[in-house]
């Protein structure tokens, strides 16, 4: 017998065995199954509530690492890093910026009625988009389009108001003043939650259509 037909005799007493192993713990014996079994979904986990309503995503394919090309490296890294990732895509950010002030204008305006619920609508809308165009840092572009609609805004009301104030110290100057940072606070605050559900309904759309797109070739 040449030595060919006993390395394939081994061979098939080696798979005999395995199979043997595989039937004894009730596991499937076709590598078919096996690879079925491999690719299914794990069972999900009871995770948080968050967790539940936001499953995660993955980031976006084919996307580089939004700070690979930036060099410093020094302590005020994290600040520095923030006006390169804005300055990197202003079109992620500002117009949606000018956009939530100009309906936050509009919703003023339209108070208690369907123009003012359509431009609140429009406001958030425009925080989302940020962090949907923003996929570098999604909330960080949100919450710069939130301020920047902020700055405007409150720019805006300053030149109307112009001349209405008796005295820069009067006392309604400084509630004003108190108010528009606060103000300026819950906008930055809200742009960074619009900025994170863009970004994540950007991921999840992609994660979903990348999905179904490899069940159609499948079939």
């Amino acid at each position: 017998m040449s030595q060919r037909s006993l390395s394939r005799d081994a061979a098939s007493r080696a798979e005999a065995r395995r199979r043997a192993r595989l039937a004894a713990r009730g596991q499937p014996e076709d590598e078919d199954a096996e690879a079925i079994e491999a690719e299914a979904p794990a069972a999900p986990s009871h995770g948080s509530f968050l967790t539940r309503i936001f499953p995660a995503a993955p980031p976006l394919p084919g996307r580089p690492e939004p700070l690979a090309d930036f060099g410093y490296t020094g302590p005020l890294r994290p600040i520095v890093a923030v006006f390169y990732l804005l300055g990197r895509a202003p079109l992620a950010w500002v117009p949606f910026g000018l956009l939530w002030a100009l309906g936050y204008v509009a919703a003023y305006a339209g108070a208690a009625t369907v123009l003012g619920l359509a431009s609140q609508l429009v406001q958030f809308g425009a925080l989302i988009a940020a962090g949907w165009f923003g996929w570098r840092r999604p909330w960080l572009y949100g919450a710069a389009a939130g301020l920047l609609g902020f700055v405007v805004l409150f720019g805006y009301i300053l030149v109307v108001s112009l001349g209405t104030t008796s005295s820069p110290t009067d006392p309604s100057a400084a509630q004003s003043a108190a108010a528009a940072a606060v103000s300026g606070f819950y906008a930055t605050i809200f742009g960074a939650v619009g900025g994170w559900y863009g970004g994540y309904l950007r991921r999840r759309q992609t994660q979903v259509s990348t999905t179904a797109s490899r069940a159609r070739r499948r079939r």
